[in-house]
């Protein structure tokens, strides 16, 4: 069962950036979210139903996990969403790997002002180092295109937001059963998303529904939002946080496999070196004495 669950978040997280670049073929980005994430938080408040778990509404046990899902659902999702009408999905994914350096990295400087936050050896240090020279060429502006060198940073920008959400979550997270997080991020996560749709004027079609994006969008909230959520969560139970965090390597070769056999996408050799980079100082990062608790990927 760990196994299949594990096979669940590697292989499916990692498709979703083949799927939501099809949707948008028919979608507008923000609206595209939106809707996901409406249609799948009543789906995992059903499963959170069925395995026991009881919703509580006060305020005060609400508001850290909307707060929770306006950062990573709200923003770094939209973000992607909409990153990703303008960069391969391919291209994406290699950028969203260097989220595990950022949250290792704030996590070990917040460790001087917030009790329990984690240090990083000589190892961890290094492997940011060297995981942000790989961001580096990712990023460069003399390979990447002008055009989409501010939605390349936009994607970064996600990762960071990212990892200041997980520090946030690791203060909060013993108060909720992690269906119940998962469905309220959701929630709040879908009326930001709703929220910039309507101020930029979104339609949710920019051009005739096909049946590709209808099929990505379905995929994203069966698969990619309620299966992968649950997968993950379990995971976090039965195994040691640093062995579910391993998925955060094969993720991005899914993408790139994927990217390439669906759509011709090729990132070329310079993003494939800085991916590896980035890949190889989360390795020594996830190996440190102290590693940063894993965070579920950005999609």
């Amino acid at each position: 069962m760990e196994l299949l669950a594990y096979a669940v978040v590697c292989l499916v997280w990692g498709s979703t950036y083949l799927a939501i670049k099809v949707g948008l073929d028919s979608f507008n980005p923000f609206s595209f979210a939106a809707l996901r994430y409406w249609a799948a938080a009543p789906l995992m408040g059903l499963l959170a139903a069925r395995a026991g778990v009881r919703f509580r509404f006060e305020l005060r046990h609400l508001w850290p996990a909307f707060g929770v899902g306006v950062l990573f659902i709200g923003l770094c999702n939209g973000m992607v969403f909409w990153a990703e009408t303008r960069l391969d999905s391919s291209y994406t994914a290699l950028l969203i790997t260097a989220s595990p350096l950022w949250t290792a990295l704030l996590s070990a400087l917040a460790g001087s002002w917030l009790p329990g936050e984690g240090r990083l050896g000589v190892r961890g240090w290094l492997g940011i180092a060297v995981g942000f020279v790989g961001s580096y060429f990712l990023l460069h502006p003399e390979k990447v295109l002008p055009e989409n060198f501010f939605a390349a940073l936009v994607v970064e920008g996600s990762v960071v937001i990212w990892a200041v959400g997980s520090l946030w979550v690791r203060r909060v997270r013993e108060r909720y059963h992690p269906l119940e997080m998962a469905t309220w991020q959701m929630v709040s996560g879908a009326l930001v998303l709703s929220f910039i749709a309507l101020v930029r004027g979104e339609r949710l079609l920019h051009s005739p529904l096909t049946a590709g994006a209808a099929l990505s969008l379905l995929y994203l909230v069966v698969f990619g939002s309620c299966l992968a959520f649950s997968a993950y969560f379990f995971l976090l139970r039965v195994w040691p946080a640093t062995r579910v965090a391993t998925s955060a390597y094969i993720n991005p070769v899914v993408a790139v496999s994927l990217g390439w056999l669906v759509l011709g996408e090729w990132p070329g050799p310079e993003a494939l070196l800085g991916g590896v980079l980035v890949l190889v100082g989360v390795s020594l990062v996830l190996g440190s004495p102290q590693p940063p608790p894993a965070a579920a990927d950005p999609e």
